[in-house]
């Protein structure tokens, strides 16, 4: 990581780059990754640890408290990204969804989100007593929601790779 780019970085999300790039990475990588992204006005790249929920050839991310974190708003439009998923790189084209635009896309990434961590439904409400997902409640967190949808590229022929 650039000393730039660690001095911005807070503690955790270093030490958890760390993590995820070492031999111990088996420790939590069924649920966090590393995105790389390309600054949309800087140029540079930015490595950060995010928790996802993956579904064939499609990763599910919700930003968490998205109005104060920036990283995703790189990913307007379709952008190319490089992963560290399981201990191997690859690479695909992120979008962000957002519930005002698109709800029903909102909403099928955090149906998907919130069935791999069920936890987080809980902390945003939209649970019913049985544990299931209530659909009316999810509704009106969609409306609020920021999802990242990362299609990967299944080949390596004519990757997009965000790296300069």
């Amino acid at each position: 990581m650039p000393a730039r780019e660690r001095r911005r970085s807070p503690l955790p999300d270093r030490f958890m780059v760390w993590l995820l790039r070492s031999p111990l990475s088996r420790l939590v990588d069924r649920s966090v990754m590393l995105i790389t992204v390309r600054g949309r006005h800087t140029g540079r790249m930015y490595t950060l640890p995010v928790q996802y929920a993956a579904v064939g050839d499609t990763i599910w991310v919700v930003p968490g408290d998205h109005e104060r974190k920036t990283w995703w708003r790189n990913l307007v439009g379709e952008t190319p990204v490089a992963l560290l998923v399981r201990g191997g790189e690859i690479y695909g084209s992120a979008q962000v969804f957002t519930g005002r635009s698109d709800p029903a896309e909102v909403e099928q990434g955090l149906s998907t989100y919130l069935d791999r961590f069920p936890r987080v439904a809980s902390r945003l409400g939209v649970t019913h007593e049985h544990g299931g997902i209530d659909g009316e409640r999810l509704r009106d967190v969609v409306k609020r929601s920021v999802i990242v949808r990362i299609v990967l590229n299944t080949s390596r022929a004519g990757d997009p790779d965000p790296r300069p």
